[in-house]
């Protein structure tokens, strides 16, 4: 079964016009919810499940070869409502402290380091982080703000991705 990604593009574009419908087959980015209130448009969040897809269906369409977690043992949020678990990227120049700087805006915003890769790479810092953040009492804005924040050079890059989305797009 296919999952339906609806993005900023779609909603900037009119190929997603009022009222969007979201179901179980149907994911929206926080890019365009944002964008669709902004031209006031309505969501209705349907909590309906979609049709139990086969064990076969479910793991082909998640990627997984298993019923095993997936993000080294961790289930991350799946399916509608607020996210619960958020992907966390950093790239740029290395320097000292920047993982110190990345790990302490977690802390901050009370999300709980689940994972971390890091490498330095001829010279750039690349860093992957997956968060829970569903005891932080914070949503996915609140921590890009958070991470918005943090001084750095021009040259590093974080994006913070919620974790449902992230699968969705390594499905399509």
């Amino acid at each position: 079964m296919t999952k339906r990604l609806i993005t900023d593009r779609d909603i900037l574009t009119g190929e997603v016009t009022s009222p969007i419908c979201l179901d179980g087959d149907t994911l929206i980015t926080p890019a365009a919810r944002d964008r669709a209130a902004s031209k006031g448009m309505v969501i209705i969040e349907s909590h309906e499940e979609a049709p139990e897809a086969s064990e076969e269906e479910e793991l082909v369409s998640s990627g997984l070869e298993s019923e095993e977690d997936d993000l080294n043992g961790h289930r991350p949020s799946t399916g509608g409502g607020a996210s619960e678990t958020l992907i966390v990227t950093s790239v740029g120049v290395n320097r000292p402290g920047v993982l110190a700087e990345l790990t302490s805006a977690v802390g901050t915003l009370g999300g709980d380091i689940q994972d971390v890769s890091q490498r330095i790479t001829g010279g750039y810092f690349n860093a992957i982080l997956v968060v829970d953040i569903r005891n932080s009492g914070k949503d996915i804005a609140a921590f890009r703000e958070g991470f918005a924040s943090l001084p750095s050079s021009s040259d590093d890059v974080i994006n913070v991705i919620d974790a449902r989305v992230f699968r969705a797009m390594h499905r399509l």
